[in-house]
């Protein structure tokens, strides 16, 4: 980019330039007309780059400066160009997944690996961008502790047998209430529990 601004400054200056020590105080040559003409192009150039679209699943949400300004809305919009604003575009409908595995304490002291899928969308672009540091990280953390609080409440044989069906909706909702706390702008859409494995009694 440097070099790129560098050759423009060159071409630039020799435009601008071509009247030194042999033009007259009145009125501009050719080549000051050329260099407004060249700075003319360049402005709408970079002004052309504000031009973005938001499609009818996402919100656009506009920061200047690294500040939140607005949110737009499904169309064509312009923004003031790079470095004054930015556009980050949030796809609110689309279902995200990741696995998640895990080893957790029981509350007889036994170990089950716990791995689920946990599936969710993006419903408040503006928290989501703003609100958490970093929200994707903060949910698999939030799930872990929601995990463990659903796992770490039953013994091992409880846990295995009346209570395995239960271990995916009370992790939902307990993550789902934690993230509304942090106002991370996330919703869970389902919990899917993959495997629990646990060591066999010796």
């Amino acid at each position: 980019l440097d070099q790129i601004v560098q050759n423009w400054q060159r071409k630039l200056s020799s435009i601008t330039g071509g009247r030194r020590g042999g033009g007259t105080s009145g009125g501009g040559g050719p080549g000051t007309a050329g260099g407004w003409v060249l700075i003319t192009l360049l402005t709408v150039a970079w002004l052309f780059t504000g031009l973005y679209r938001v499609d009818e699943a996402e919100r656009g949400i506009v920061t200047r400066f690294g500040a939140y300004v607005s949110t737009t809305l499904p169309g064509l919009h312009w923004h003031l160009p790079y470095p004054v604003e930015a556009v980050d575009i949030v796809n609110t409908n689309a279902v995200d997944n990741y696995a998640f595995s895990t080893e957790i304490l029981t509350a007889d002291e036994q170990y089950v690996f716990v791995q689920m899928v946990v599936q969710f969308r993006r419903s408040d672009p503006v928290a989501y961008s703003f609100e958490v540091v970093n929200p994707d990280a903060t949910l698999q953390d939030v799930t872990e502790s929601a995990l463990r609080e659903v796992v770490g409440t039953s013994p091992l044989d409880v846990l295995v047998t009346e209570r395995r069906d239960e271990i995916a909706p009370r992790t939902q909702a307990i993550l789902q209430t934690t993230l509304d706390a942090y106002g991370a702008g996330i919703e869970v859409t389902s919990i899917s529990l993959e495997n629990l494995d646990y060591p066999e009694a010796v």
